[in-house]
């Protein structure tokens, strides 16, 4: 059984922390928080609890970083340099080079290294991969209320990189065009952010972050010449609309719209991903395989940043 410690106790931090005591095979022996007041949503007596990760590093094999992303680089070359796996929430820092200094360290050492690119475990995602073929153009909207807790990192670094890390695995070719518009209203970095990509295979991708909307949504859209695809990221569900064709009725005082189509709605195993990513984490440590994915992790960081350069 592993033995895990989490760093900050924060949004994050507690669901980490409460979807790690899910797993069979882990062990959570510490948390960390500077903030002693975050230390009531740990209700096991037998977890340590310091203001200090120090102070138990030694003692875990394993540690969860879910503070903010300014602290990422330090906290998690300290952890590396002790000898333990890291999994770091996103992005991994907001400098491409300390990103790649880290997974060079744990690549010296063999351990694992893994971002919290929690999407990529929502079960709609693991089976969309199954039935995308050719797309022409992909969709993306993640909207949702403002949270006065994330103000440190524009909408781009705290939302938008989901969508960012999954268009790139989808579409899997070099970007020939990117370009943003973005509008701070609630902070001082953009809370909205529209971005559009021209890929040098053809496809294209809009993707739209929102934390200024009244509304929660997480969809992504796939075009196709023989279908539409819709995934519902909150609901993990999958339609797939095929055939359709569409008409005008006219009459004395109205005009219709008619719209027809076959519509699939695919079956999705439906689990917690963050516990299939911490789970997926555990796995690599024992097995000591998929310790990275750094090639794909720095891709998605690169384009996020120069976006969330455009953005300001």
């Amino acid at each position: 059984m592993i033995k895990l410690g989490i760093i900050g106790l924060g949004h994050m931090g507690n669901y980490h922390a409460s979807a790690s005591m899910l797993s069979q095979n882990i062990n959570l022996v510490a948390v960390a928080d500077p903030n002693e007041a975050n230390f009531s949503k740990i209700k096991s007596d037998s977890i340590k609890k310091t203001t200090n990760y120090q102070d138990w590093l030694d003692f875990v094999d394993a540690v969860i970083i879910a503070v903010p992303t300014e602290l990422h680089h330090k906290i998690a070359k300290d952890c590396l340099l002790k000898d333990k796996h890291v999994l770091v929430e996103k992005p991994i820092t907001k400098n491409i080079t300390e990103a790649e200094e880290l997974f060079k360290i744990a690549e010296d050492k063999n351990l694992a290294l893994h971002i919290g690119h929690v999407e990529r475990f929502n079960g709609a995602i693991q089976e969309l991969k199954k039935i995308i073929s050719k797309p022409i153009l992909i969709e993306c909207h993640r909207v949702g209320p403002f949270a006065p807790r994330v103000q440190t990192d524009s909408v781009v670094l705290d939302l938008m990189i989901h969508d960012i890390d999954l268009v790139l695995n989808i579409i899997n070719s070099e970007i020939e065009n990117a370009n943003i518009v973005s509008s701070k209203i609630y902070s001082k970095l953009a809370d909205i952010a529209v971005v559009q990509l021209k890929f040098k295979n053809g496809v294209m991708a809009n993707i739209t972050a929102s934390r200024a909307s009244q509304t929660k949504e997480r969809t992504m859209c796939i075009h196709q010449k023989n279908a539409f695809i819709k995934l519902d990221f909150t609901t993990q569900d999958i339609s797939i609309h095929r055939d359709t064709t569409d008409s005008v009725i006219v009459g004395v005082n109205q005009l219709q719209y008619k719209q027809e189509s076959t519509i699939e709605r695919l079956f999705v195993f439906k689990d917690n991903p963050l516990k299939q990513e911490i789970e997926y984490f555990i796995k690599s440590i024992k097995t000591g395989k998929k310790l990275n994915n750094a090639k794909n992790d720095i891709s998605a960081l690169k384009l996020t940043l120069k976006l969330d350069e455009l953005a300001k």
